[in-house]
């Protein structure tokens, strides 16, 4: 009953078939991998901010193996294969969703580090987009309402863990995702999703302790290069991690190694040849 079955039988039904890809898209942008990307982009780029965009970045990896956790350790299904609208092969525990966790720790998470919560327009749009993309988990077929209010519950607790961990840095924050790594892997039983929590909070707690004071871009060309590497880097860390895969120890190490790349990028900048003459602005 708490699943709201019912209701989510209801708004699936009320959402035309031509509206369905533009629910497969507000999926997306709810993913783990779209997550990562936009998050490193937003890391390497915005130079006065690194270390509180940091903070989330290691907040979301603690909410990763909580969401972990409490999927396996409840083990409630996802809904029938036959209601689903897009091509999908999600894992079998559906109880709360991942999404919605990952889409109010981030969005919301990010908004609270950079301090713009207070702007009611931006809280809106930002509200807007996190329940668009839970509601797009109910519309495509792969959670039920109660599964998304459930994520929601926990996304806004890691709001309030971003809230607290600002002023106690990266390295406190990706010990914490290492400590909670622990009762996901116990409780996981699928090897890529355990290798994902354990192996990607070492490496960014690894990547945390050995980041030095990165330096700022010194030119717009020195900037793309940075950004164009390690999109690229992380696009082939990825692909590593997938073809690995569901070898729990390799791809528990490539997932250290992304992480752990993702946060020590910055502080390579400035230490090569010099790239253009323009100075680089935030």
């Amino acid at each position: 009953m708490f699943r709201l079955v019912a209701a989510s039988e209801v708004i699936r039904g009320a959402v035309p078939a031509e509206l369905v890809p533009v629910f497969g898209f507000l999926t997306v942008l709810g993913s783990a991998k779209f997550l990562m990307v936009a998050l490193s982009l937003a890391y390497w780029n915005d130079q006065s901010r690194r270390r509180t965009l940091l903070t989330v970045v290691g907040v979301a990896f603690v909410a990763v193996s909580v969401t972990l956790a409490l999927k396996y350790w409840l083990g409630l299904p996802r809904p029938p294969a036959t209601v689903r609208r897009i091509a999908a092969d999600p894992s079998s525990v559906g109880f709360p969703s991942g999404h919605a966790i990952a889409a109010t720790t981030v969005y919301g998470g990010t908004l609270v580090a950079l301090d713009r919560y207070r702007d009611p327009k931006l809280l809106a749009a930002t509200g807007a987009l996190v329940a668009l993309i839970g509601l797009s988990r109910v519309v495509v077929g792969v959670h039920y309402l109660g599964d998304v209010l459930a994520g929601f519950a926990v996304g806004l607790a890691m709001v309030g863990v971003v809230a607290v961990a600002l002023d106690r840095g990266p390295s406190v924050v990706f010990g914490l995702a290492v400590v909670c790594a622990v009762p996901a892997v116990i409780l996981t039983t699928v090897p890529g999703d355990a290798a994902l929590a354990a192996g990607g909070s070492v490496g960014g707690l690894a990547g945390s302790l050995w980041r030095t004071r990165a330096e700022r871009f010194r030119s717009r060309a020195e900037r793309a290069a940075v950004t164009v590497g390690g999109v690229a880097f992380v696009g082939a860390a990825i692909a590593v991690v997938e073809t690995v895969e569901p070898l729990v120890v390799p791809t528990a190490v490539a997932n250290a190694a992304l992480v752990f790349g993702v946060v020590a990028l910055p502080s390579l900048v400035g230490r090569f040849g010099y790239f253009g003459t323009t100075t680089a602005t935030d």
